[in-house]
């Protein structure tokens, strides 16, 4: 199970020396250089080498950005426990509610070329969306249900104000509304034949409004949603192993997912359609597939005002939209878990952001922004500091062991005032 040090420090080498093949990296930068201590980076190194020797993780990837260059990026572990794969720089990842963010940025750029507005019912381009219902009392779901207030819009979509419900809800579990062997055109259909669990606008829900928007995405632009983001986004911002799935030639950068049991640490079985195969649903809420590297990339676009290496995918005050809060006092605080209200973030066209960094329980600054994935991926961008980091792993539950606050620390802590 045990990863030793010593090849930990020869998988930095690599990296440094370019023996690793990491697609389209931003440049490296000597830690010192930009405001980084190098001692505190190391303890980034052995703090998270401790939980990957414990067995608590398998692998995981962390990288660290300043002002556009790596200071940072290691590769601890194993893509696969079984076969003592270890874990490379340039692993794939299923990114699950990371993928958000990407298709986001498409809608925006679709309202900025005017082929879209923030305030267009959903039901102009998907007509089941027309004549919503709403329940009349959430907790009851197969209880009675009234006409909503009003249309959903493409605003209320982004903003996860809606009225729908995370893929993963009894609501539609139970209406067996996913699956990943029906098309985008099937599951928004579904969607669209369930009861909304409030008016829209009316409250803020996390839920599976980003994979309706990728429909829209479809049927504005003319072109299958992974065709567009290919086009408009992950060539552009040259993130060559970001997809819907690991094509063949990749396979041997995908990362196994692992569960967290009495038995320890046990690998999950294949979804119905493995993440190594081309998927009939194009999941926009949770779908993709990336690296480290490739969302760094990502970050940075949003950190350079919308553009990374000469190519613009945003406008600046369409980045600003993206990237600061947009969500009316009346619906805050957001909240994953009604008990556990997350009064420091709101959020944008796109992403959470810090609007009071004093409520956190994270090493945090205002205006930062940026979002996680639920098999433990973990991302964000600080204006404050120039900085983007992102740690991936694969493990349920995806909180164990608190990782994502830990590194976020010991980020801030690396940082020399």
């Amino acid at each position: 199970m045990k990863m030793s040090l010593l090849r930990t420090c020869l998988s930095t080498f690599m990296i440094a020396a370019g023996m690793v093949g990491v697609t389209a990296a931003l440049p490296r930068a000597e830690p010192d250089a930009l405001g980084f201590s190098p001692a505190r980076l190391a303890l980034i190194t052995e703090t998270l080498q401790h939980y990957v020797d414990a067995g608590h993780i398998p692998g995981l990837v962390a990288g660290i950005a300043r002002h556009g260059r790596i200071v940072y990026l290691e590769s601890l572990g194993w893509q696969d426990v079984e076969q003592q794969v270890p874990m490379r720089a340039d692993a794939i990842f299923q990114i699950r509610s990371m993928s958000k963010p990407i298709v986001s940025l498409a809608v925006m750029q679709l309202i900025e070329q005017g082929q879209l507005r923030l305030d267009d019912p959903v039901s102009h381009y998907i007509p089941a969306f027309t004549d919503m219902l709403v329940l009349e009392n959430p907790a009851d779901p197969d209880g009675s249900a009234r006409p909503a207030s009003r249309r959903i819009t493409i605003a209320d979509l982004l903003l996860h104000t809606g009225g729908l419900s995370h893929r993963n809800s009894a609501l539609y579990v139970d209406r067996e509304v996913r699956s990943r062997a029906d098309t985008l055109v099937q599951l928004t259909d579904k969607v669209a034949q369930v009861p909304l669990i409030a008016d829209p606008g009316a409250v803020w829900n996390y839920s599976i409004s980003t994979t309706v928007l990728g429909r829209v995405v479809e049927i504005v632009s003319g072109l299958p949603l992974d065709d567009y983001l290919q086009t408009a986004i992950l060539s552009p911002l040259d993130m060559g192993d970001t997809g819907f799935f690991v094509p063949e030639g990749k396979i041997d950068q995908a990362v196994g997912v692992y569960r967290l049991g009495p038995q320890g640490m046990q690998r999950e079985p294949d979804m119905e359609i493995p993440i190594t195969q081309d998927p009939p649903l194009m999941e926009g809420a949770a779908g993709l597939v990336s690296t480290v590297p490739d969302y760094l990339r990502f970050l940075q676009a949003f950190m350079n005002g919308g553009e990374l290496d000469g190519q613009r995918v945003l406008s600046e005050p369409g980045v600003a939209l993206m990237t600061s809060n947009q969500l009316p006092a009346e619906v805050l605080p957001i909240a994953l878990n009604p008990q556990r209200p997350m009064r420091d973030l709101g959020w944008g066209y796109g992403f959470s952001v810090v609007i009071d960094a004093a409520e956190s329980g994270f090493a945090r600054n205002n205006g930062e922004f940026g979002w996680n994935g639920s098999l433990g991926t973990f991302s964000w961008a600080d204006p404050e500091t120039g900085t983007v980091a992102v740690l991936m792993l694969q493990i349920q539950p995806s909180g164990a062991y608190n990782l994502s606050a830990l590194f976020k620390s010991l980020v801030a802590q690396s940082i020399v005032p």
